[in-house]
């Protein structure tokens, strides 16, 4: 049994890894630039250096390899901002800190782009953006 046990493990974890590889290739460039943009973005705007230094890293990044008009992703940013300055930032009770809360400007920055606004400005600049992308 031991030896049938084995062959069948290693073919279900090559399948998942497969199916996974698949999963990422499917996503357009233009979807992971944009999106990324306004991860980027949310980064960029919060008050720990670290964390603004790398998301205006990586926006520079993204702005310096995109294809097509720069000016598309003023909506998302926009959008970012308005979400920002909401101040819904998620939170948990910081154990150390005896009943401090301890925000969480990385969850926070990665599901902005599951606000309905920015959502909207990210398929809006998709939309623009495509043509480009497929050139």
């Amino acid at each position: 049994m031991r030896g049938v046990v084995f062959p069948l493990l290693c073919l279900a974890v090559m399948g998942c890894a497969a199916k996974m590889q698949s999963i990422g290739a499917s996503r357009p460039e233009v979807l992971r630039d944009v999106e990324g943009y306004a991860i980027a973005s949310c980064l960029a705007s919060q008050s720990d250096p670290y964390l603004k230094d790398q998301g205006d890293a990586w926006a520079s990044v993204i702005i310096q390899r995109m294809k097509g008009d720069v000016e598309v992703l003023d909506d998302v940013l926009d959008q970012v901002k308005h979400e920002n300055a909401k101040g819904d930032m998620a939170v948990i009770r910081d154990e150390t800190g005896l009943g401090k809360d301890k925000a969480l400007p990385m969850l926070y920055c990665v599901e902005i782009i599951d606000e309905s606004s920015v959502r909207a400005a990210i398929q809006k600049a998709v939309a623009v953006l495509n043509s480009a992308y497929e050139q």
